[in-house]
């Protein structure tokens, strides 16, 4: 009976509990019921949400994907918050503003590609990197130069500086040796201007003892010229007979000193009638003409030239060879013309005056020392050369007159003045042996005449200015 009863019992305390459990069963049941459709609606409405961020065939596009994987590796980041903040530092990038837009920043990218001729923006920010870094470039060599620039500047400044302080180192030292000349130079100037009053005075003596002088001697002058007309017909009576044999303007016979005795036209040469004996020399020239009556002086004075030039080139003892220098063409040599020399006669020796200024070397300036050349020629030809109208002097040779400069005033050199004077006395003695000659009805020979008569060719010259 015990036995039932314990049985009962534990059957009663099973159901209970199994009742107990039932209900609790069931509310559990209901209770995640109630939660189950709660979730679900969460979950619709998740879904709902879900879709205006991603679509469902949208997930298996290989872009989205790739975001996504993306968006795990930024630290576990969902795609929204990595596109969220990609996008924030895209636009801080690009426009430096992280609150911009796709919109915006795809609106100022197409107006940026539109103005480099829709050049992709990226390409174009690469190639203004480039061109920056180009720039960078220049820029470091611009300022490299820039300071090489200022550093060599500077290295010239410190270089002038140097050289104006040497320079006023000079200047002043110089300053100090000026000043110390000054007094020596005042004192030099003073002793100048002393010697230069003396030297004036000195001069204007000179010059009034000058005049005074060459008023005394134009006075002798006029006094012998008188003298001279007076003896001039003594003079030639007792030269007599010699008269005959001295070449004269108007004697030209006189002038023949020889004839032409043969011609060897094959080689050039002629014979003479005179040698040795009547004091022929090698190397003697003369002038050809066909008679004694050709040899004429014209309008002017001049002799005319003769129609042929010879020099002796082998004597005999009264005859003597000589080469044909030039001849007339058309009259050529013959035998019979005669031959003259002003220089030579085989009967005397000639006596010469030469004063003047000679071309003798054909550059067309006579000069003093052309007096030497034709003295040489006169004596190389027996002639004599003496310096003053003696009474028996045969020719007067004047070249050209000297050439009288300014007078030279009271301030210049007293080498100046001395040379003046020299030239002065050259040209008062020009004009009194022209004077002379002429009162004594002596020849006056010119450089050309000179020239023609003595047969001599002189060398390729310019007219020479002789006396008027």
């Amino acid at each position: 009976m015990a036995s039932r009863t314990s049985t009962s019992v534990g059957v009663g305390v099973a159901l209970t509990l199994l009742g107990l459990a039932a209900l609790g069963l069931f509310i559990t049941s209901a209770v995640l019921y109630g939660k189950f459709n709660q979730s679900q609606r969460e979950l619709n409405e998740a879904k709902v949400g879900i879709r205006d961020f991603i679509r469902d065939g949208e997930r298996q596009q290989d872009d989205v994907r790739q975001l996504v994987e993306a968006a795990k590796k930024a630290q576990g980041q969902s795609l929204v918050a990595y596109l969220v903040k990609s996008n924030k530092e895209l636009a801080s990038a690009v426009t430096g503003n992280a609150n911009d837009n796709i919109e915006r920043l795809l609106e100022q990218m197409r107006a940026e590609s539109a103005k480099s001729g829709n050049t992709p923006v990226l390409r174009l920010a690469q190639e203004r990197a480039a061109s920056i870094d180009e720039l960078n470039k220049k820029l470091a060599q611009v300022d490299a130069a820039r300071l090489a620039a200022q550093t060599d500047l500077k290295n010239e400044q410190e270089r002038v500086a140097g050289i104006v302080t040497r320079h006023n180192e000079t200047i002043a030292a110089l300053n100090a040796e000026v000043g110390t000349y000054k007094g020596e130079l005042s004192q030099y100037r003073d002793g100048i201007e002393s010697v230069r009053a003396q030297a004036e005075k000195q001069f204007e003596s000179q010059m009034a003892a000058a005049k005074e002088r060459e008023t005394d001697l134009n006075g002798r002058v006029s006094d012998l010229q008188q003298k001279s007309l007076i003896l001039e017909d003594q003079l030639a009576r007792l030269r007599g007979e010699r008269s005959k044999t001295t070449a004269r303007g108007t004697s030209e016979d006189a002038l023949v000193d020889g004839a032409i005795i043969g011609v060897d036209a094959a080689q050039r040469q002629v014979f003479l009638n005179i040698g040795r004996t009547q004091k022929a020399v090698i190397g003697l020239t003369f002038a050809v003409y066909n008679d004694a009556n050709s040899i004429k002086t014209d309008a002017d004075g001049n002799y005319k030239p003769g129609k042929a030039l010879i020099e002796i080139i082998n004597v005999g003892q009264d005859s003597s060879t000589a080469r044909i220098v030039s001849e007339t063409k058309g009259n050529p040599i013959v035998t019979g013309d005669v031959i003259a020399n002003a220089v030579f006669d085989p009967l005397k020796v000639y006596k010469f005056v030469i004063y003047g200024n000679f071309d003798t070397k054909g550059t067309g300036m006579p000069t003093a020392s052309g007096r030497t050349d034709i003295a040489a020629m006169v004596t190389s030809w027996g002639g004599e050369v003496v310096e003053d109208l003696e009474g028996d002097v045969d020719f007067l040779v004047l070249g050209a007159r000297p050439v009288l400069p300014p007078r030279p005033g009271v301030d210049q050199p007293i080498e100046v003045v001395q040379e003046y004077v020299r030239l002065e006395r050259a040209v008062n003695r020009y004009n009194e042996l022209l004077k002379q000659a002429t009162a004594m009805g002596l020849p006056v020979l010119n450089e050309n005449r000179f020239y023609t008569l003595t047969g001599q060719k002189p060398v390729s010259r310019k007219t020479v200015t002789a006396y008027r």
